[in-house]
Parts: structure tokens; sequence; C-alpha cells
């Protein structure tokens, strides 16, 4: 971490970043992929506490034990409706046990994969955009220059923080974000906590 700090210290901007939000950054590596999907898509778009509260009624249908592809597809449609999952997210939390079933996902190769590669794989799944492909690589995978542009928070966190009269578009967005490789996951990091303290 220390590397990737000193490396974007050399941007006067992200210095001060570094300096202001001292709390320590770590990306670790999870064990359990097909978890961390199920979780990803079950935060999708609601908020963290109902989220919290349906994740865990969903993980109450396998009676203490981790979920697996295999039980999750045992599980019918009303039990899912039972924790609060709703009608979108249980077509997509079928479709991803069958694309770890059927060997579309393939976590165990994912450490000698580009992270293009593990992009390109995981938007196969229904549910699973770019973005949160993305937040996926950096977070439980522990990849350490992801950047996502489309990202609203990235994009007015670059704005504020570098003076822009506009918010940058993605692509924009994007070819700013150059100037941090091979670090872009530790300046997103420095970004989104910028923008969360305003």
């Amino acid at each position: 971490m220390n590397q990737a700090l000193e490396f974007l210290k050399k941007d006067k901007v992200m210095k001060r970043l570094v300096e202001t939000y001292t709390e320590e950054i770590n990306f670790s590596i999870s064990k359990n992929h097909f978890m961390d999907l199920l979780e990803t898509i079950i935060y999708q778009q609601i908020s963290y506490k109902a989220a919290k509260t349906i994740f865990d009624r969903f993980l109450q249908l396998f009676n203490d034990q981790k979920p697996t592809p295999e039980k999750l597809m045992k599980l019918t449609e009303e039990e899912l409706a039972s924790a609060g999952v709703s009608r979108q997210k249980r077509g997509y939390l079928y479709s991803l046990s069958e694309k770890f079933q059927d060997g579309t996902v393939k976590p165990e190769k994912y450490e000698k994969m580009s992270d293009e590669d593990i992009i390109n794989e995981l938007v196969q799944i229904k549910g699973i955009g770019k973005w949160t492909a993305q937040m996926f690589l950096m977070f439980n995978l522990g990849r350490e220059d992801i950047f996502a542009p489309d990202d609203l928070g990235l994009r007015k966190g670059i704005q504020k923080q570098y003076n822009l009269e506009e918010m940058p578009k993605p692509k924009e967005a994007e070819k700013f974000a150059e100037r941090w490789k091979p670090f872009r996951s530790y300046a997103s990091i420095l970004l989104w906590r910028s923008v969360r303290n305003e």
C-alpha cells in the first residue's frame, strides 16, 4: 500500500487527499466469490439497511450452511420472495447459480486472468453490469488498478478536487484517471472519501 500512496503523492491533489484521509486502505482477497456476488446482487439499488435485512433473511434459508449454486437452485421463488428478494433479483440469483454450475464463471482461474477478461466473464451474468464487476475486482479480488468511469462519486470527486468547471463525462474521467495507473483503485478510494466527507 505504501508504494501505491507514495506513487499517488506525485500528484499534488492526491498528495493532499492521502494526507487528509489517513484511514488505511485495504483490498482483501475473498475466498468465496459465489457468496460475494450473491451479496452484490442483493445489495444493488436499495438502501444498505434494507439490503442487510434481506441478505440476513436470505442466508437463513440455508439453515446455517453456506449458500452454494446447487443449494440456491433448490430454493423456490416463494422461498426467496419470503426473504424479501424481488422478482427481478430472484432471476439474477438463479442466473448466477447457473453460470457457476455450467462453468461459464470460473473463479478458480481469476488469479491468472486479466481485469478485462474477468469483467467480460462476469457481465454475462444477468444483473451484473460493468460497474458491479469493477467493484467486485476492487473489493473482493484486491485488484489495485480499477477505475469505474461511470461512477458518479468518482466523477464528482474529480470535479471538486481538481476544480473543474463541469463534472467530467465518463470517457473524460477515464482519460483523467490514467495519471494514477497502476494504482487507480487507491485513487478511487481517496476520491470517494473526499465526496463522502463533504
